[in-house]
């Protein structure tokens, strides 16, 4: 199965567990007020669609072990889900993004009655509720007590990494002077621990996985995570909005520190450099700006660069996928999910 159809059908599967969580969480929620109920419901909206690929990689990671994937592990596998909404909620705000998705992210949703500053204040409330829904949603399974720590305490983490790794992709924006080291520093605490090597790491925690399966999962994930992120960047300049969910200009309008911007940077032409510098982190962009500096970052060789190190880096990850496991089929589904992490429109 290749891994469109794998997200597919694991989506399906997740979608109808989190309809039942969020049922009872919604029913809770009455007991205290309308505006939990309608915290409650917003974050349930706010998981609808997307790719899921977080929470299908935990059911591959638990299918690694040899294990068959049933409600259960579709159960835990919820958690990181639901951390994901949490973190894009905090991540719009930061960003000052309006669309998540193709939707209004939910500050915006918010605001849209109130103040801009009240919306900024419930989406902030409301993605820390999903943060320990999330944990529930893990905790509340039926595994081993043991492997539910363990998983509990990777995911622990990882949210810290993240963390550090969102500061330090803020703090680079306020320099004038940023490296590929930088960048790739930021993509692997930011990016790649938490949309590849954990995910994987928690299913296979919960399918009782040798430690040193834990560490070829690491191996494999670490270079795959940050090859997911360069093509990320690449999707954020050259994607079209509508795939994307949101403004396809957004990450050049925001000054996002990406490899293109980097690498054409260091273009001898000071021209195109002077012009990267002025379009790099303004809003005012007219569509004309927009496209001049999508032919620089061709011109220059930055976007070649970029897509080139990102098949090296999945080249690199797969190296390992015979240390996971000796099934066949698993090895292709990790093969094929290495490729799609560079291949996908979205």
């Amino acid at each position: 199965m290749n891994t469109k159809d794998y997200l597919k059908v694991y989506a399906t599967r997740a979608d109808a567990v989190l309809d039942e969580f969020f049922t009872i969480k919604k029913r809770e929620a009455r007991n205290i007020s309308p505006i939990a109920v309608e915290m409650v419901d917003r974050y349930h909206q706010f998981t609808v669609g997307g790719k899921k690929l977080r929470g299908a990689e935990i059911k591959l990671g638990y299918e690694l072990c040899g294990k068959r994937a049933g409600k259960e592990i579709i159960k835990a596998s919820t958690a990181i889900e639901i951390i994901h909404s949490f973190l894009l909620m905090h991540d719009d705000i930061m960003d000052q993004d309006a669309l998540r998705r193709g939707k209004p992210t939910i500050h915006q949703q918010y605001a849209a009655n109130h103040d801009p500053h009240f919306g900024l204040s419930m989406a902030i409330t409301t993605g820390d509720l999903g943060m320990f829904l999330a944990y529930e949603a893990l905790i509340n399974t039926r595994f081993p007590l043991r492997q539910k720590v363990n998983a509990w305490q990777i995911l622990n983490q990882t949210i810290i990494e993240t963390a550090y790794g969102q500061a330090l992709d803020l703090t680079y924006e306020t320099s004038s002077k940023i490296t590929t080291e930088d960048v790739l520093r930021v993509h692997t605490y930011k990016t790649a621990i938490y949309t590849v090597t954990t995910p994987l790491q928690i299913g296979a925690t919960l399918g009782g996985a040798t430690r040193q399966k834990l560490q070829a999962i690491e191996r494999f994930g670490l270079p795959i995570g940050v090859a997911f992120q360069l093509h990320d960047d690449e999707l954020g300049m050259f994607s079209d909005e509508k795939i994307l969910g949101k403004p396809a200009d957004s990450d050049l309008k925001e000054g996002k520190n990406t490899l293109l911007f980097v690498k054409a940077l260091e273009n001898e032409n000071s021209e195109q450099k002077k012009f990267i510098k002025y379009a790099h982190g303004n809003p005012n962009l007219t569509l004309k700006e927009v496209e001049k500096v999508r032919r620089i970052l061709i011109d220059t060789g930055a976007l070649t660069y970029s897509q080139k190190l990102s098949h090296k880096l999945v080249e690199r990850g797969k190296k390992f996928v015979p240390q996971i496991t000796k099934d066949s089929k698993l090895q292709n589904t990790l093969y094929n999910l290495a490729d799609f992490m560079i291949e996908r429109e979205s």
